[in-house]
């Protein structure tokens, strides 16, 4: 399994040591509640929650339903208290994991991990309204969600399609309280670009694009941001003066205003011109014509496109 915490990373320092030990509460109580032991466990701390692998001997139902149900009311008091609630991603796969002197390894491990970091999983949280979502694998899902039981009503699973490091993937996603939670497909649902995740394609979700926040079509001018993509650059916005026209009831009109919009090229361009340069007119009201573009491997929001390459190798 893999535990995660939201938001961990705007908390001040005193408010993430809080988080860290009601965590480790709340599960280590839902824990004994179901008959588990340290003995039973390894468990690696990740600062903002953690990975653990149990014992083949103990069942995955007992996790899948009562302990998932025993961290669920725990965690409903557990946030009548904090004045900021706790929230958590929990994933839960079976399979073989290796244990060396560095800690848990072995794909089962990899990809418990990619699953509660994923954005589809963030965003099915976030859009839940609730404190608790459970993303289950393909393989748990089949081999045990699926029959039932104590604690486990597959009705109140839904799936998902993933784009992992490693490629496509399916989940099934829970959230405690709700009879059958909101995922990638359904009307309404966009995934949530703020939710980055180690080893997932966050634009990805259902193949559908990553939204563009259109205050912030191009991103910081830092050649190397947050999504580690260099050369993101700036947009640089030149008003060139034109004649101001008259609208058909004799007032001036903002009709003739020109503006040249132009985006650096992606890792910068050797010969110093733009990636992309966009000539606009300025029409009534809000309306706008481009009247000319050029465009040379730009990179946009935080998807990269490039066209078919003409004969010298520019890109068309």
């Amino acid at each position: 399994m893999s535990v995660d915490v939201r938001g961990s990373g705007s908390l001040s320092h005193g408010a993430k040591l809080r988080m860290r030990r009601d965590v480790y509460e709340l599960t280590d109580r839902s824990f004994r509640a179901v008959g588990v032991g340290s003995a039973q466990m390894h468990r690696e701390d990740r600062g903002d929650g953690f990975i653990a692998a149990l014992d083949a001997r103990v069942p995955p139902a007992h996790l899948i339903g009562p302990w998932l149900a025993e961290v669920h009311q725990g965690l409903r008091p557990l946030n009548e208290e904090r004045s900021r609630p706790l929230g958590l991603r929990v994933a839960l796969h079976v399979g073989p994991v290796e244990e060396d002197d560095n800690g848990l390894a072995g794909e089962a491990m990899d990809l418990v991990c990619r699953l509660a970091d994923a954005a589809v999983t963030r965003a099915v949280l976030e859009r839940s309204g609730r404190d608790l979502v459970c993303v289950a694998s393909e393989r748990l899902y089949q081999d045990v969600i699926r029959h039932g039981g104590r604690f486990i009503e597959p009705s109140a699973y839904r799936s998902a399609s993933l784009t992992l490091k490693e490629g496509p993937a399916l989940a099934w996603f829970h959230v405690p309280g709700e009879p059958r939670p909101v995922v990638p497909g359904d009307e309404g649902f966009a995934p949530d670009r703020t939710a980055g995740a180690v080893g997932t394609d966050e634009s990805q979700v259902r193949g559908e694009p990553e939204p563009v926040d259109p205050a912030d079509p191009v991103g910081p001018a830092d050649p190397a941001d947050s999504t580690g993509v260099p050369g993101r650059g700036v947009t640089e916005r030149r008003e060139r003066p034109a004649p101001v026209g008259t609208g058909a009831d004799g007032t001036p009109s903002r009709a003739g205003r020109k503006e040249a919009v132009r985006v650096p090229h992606r890792g910068g361009d050797p010969d110093g011109e733009p990636g992309a340069h966009f000539d606009i007119d300025v029409a009534e009201g809000d309306n706008f014509v481009i009247t000319d573009s050029v465009v040379r491997g730009g990179h946009f929001g935080r998807r990269v496109s490039r066209g078919p390459r003409d004969g010298d190798g520019g890109a068309r």
